[in-house]
């Protein structure tokens, strides 16, 4: 697993906002890394990858390698992205960008986004459609809702969520859950965190009526709040269909040796203790 320098330990105090025991993670198995190795990668249960049959995808920026990787886990599911910020010029304008990275401070990570614009194109040509839009509560400024998003999908298909919409999601998860039905997972980045602490736990809480935890990582590019708790945190959720029974709660360690990766490898990493 990479390490940061330093790490900053997780754990909740009686009286702090949020409490992390409501977070912990239950046992799950076939837990795969989809993405990126830093920042752009989730991990995730394969068995959801598998049974579902399309990709809602909310929030790309320049990163698409977690659709891609899904993607070539179930060939047959249906793509769909969405991100009102992304196209093939802003695509073009990011290339060149890391062609000066390159050139001028030679940071060999900055060699893959050269090539951007030429990915996006393929990418959306052949494995998924990137539908311009902004997701959202109404149809207002080129927004899609949840439901204009799952009509376009075939009826009573399986989904898969990945969202990472930077503190939209409070305003869409209600909207979302409707469907929760036809979902089979979700890997959600959650932000703002020190900004309502009540909102986020209201919004897990919600969540967790159909489904369960099985993954926690905090992502150490958005900084910490006032009470030792990551600004920004991705979880996944596995709906409760999936399990015969009540899981016990996972015996792992996080960020979990071989999957979990620091978003930015040199800052120091979250560690939690439940």
């Amino acid at each position: 697993m990479d390490t940061a320098t330093s790490s900053t330990k997780v754990k909740s105090e009686s009286g702090d906002p949020v409490q992390l025991s409501e977070l912990r993670p239950v046992a799950c198995e076939s837990l795969v890394r989809l993405g990126s190795t830093h920042d752009g990668g989730y991990v995730v249960p394969l068995v959801a990858v598998k049974a579902a049959g399309a990709l809602l995808s909310f929030g790309l920026s320049h990163n698409w390698s977690f659709e891609r990787d899904f993607k070539r886990q179930n060939p047959g599911a249906i793509v769909h992205c969405y991100d009102h910020t992304v196209s093939l010029r802003t695509a073009l304008q990011y290339s060149i960008g890391q062609l000066l990275r390159f050139a001028v401070l030679f940071r060999p990570a900055a060699w893959r986004g050269i090539f951007t614009w030429i990915d996006y194109k393929r990418f959306f040509r052949a494995s998924g459609t990137h539908f311009r839009q902004r997701i959202w509560s109404d149809n207002q400024n080129n927004s899609a809702t949840m439901d204009d998003v799952f009509r376009r999908l075939p009826p009573e298909c399986s989904v898969f969520v990945k969202m990472d919409i930077e503190g939209g999601e409070y305003l869409v998860l209600e909207d979302l859950l409707r469907h929760s039905n036809d979902i089979v997972a979700m890997a959600i980045e959650f932000h703002d965190v020190d900004a309502d602490p009540e909102r986020f736990n209201a919004a897990v809480a919600l969540i967790k009526r159909d489904f369960y935890v099985v993954h926690i990582h905090g992502n150490n590019l958005g900084g910490k709040t006032s009470f030792n708790f990551p600004v920004a945190l991705e979880m996944t959720f596995l709906s409760k269909r999936f399990f015969p029974s009540p899981p016990p709660p996972s015996r792992l360690t996080y960020p979990v040796a071989g999957l979990d990766h620091p978003n930015h490898p040199r800052f120091p990493e979250f560690t939690f203790e439940f």
